[in-house]
């Protein structure tokens, strides 16, 4: 597995680790493909018990290199105060 610069900058600022990384690209859901700048990419999501990770990777070669990822933010469920 390659890591692009901006994925460890994201991976850093957003507390992602080089497993988390490796565990959605081993078991995570392809969510969709794009050709971007030539190439074809990939975007698979994971969920863990406390949060979701998205990974956008290709390949070169026979390696999958990771262009980016980051966490998907919760929105708070809105409930109606009770009077």
């Amino acid at each position: 597995m390659i890591i692009t610069d901006h994925a460890k900058r994201e991976m850093i600022h957003s507390a992602i680790s080089e497993e988390e990384v490796q565990q959605c690209l081993d078991y995570g859901k392809l969510i969709t493909t794009q050709r971007a700048k030539g190439e074809l990419r990939y975007l698979k999501r994971i969920e863990f018990k406390d949060r979701k990770i998205v990974v956008i990777y290709t390949y070169v070669g026979n390696e999958e290199k990771v262009i980016t990822t980051y966490p998907i933010k919760r929105k708070k469920q809105w409930t109606r105060p009770t009077l």
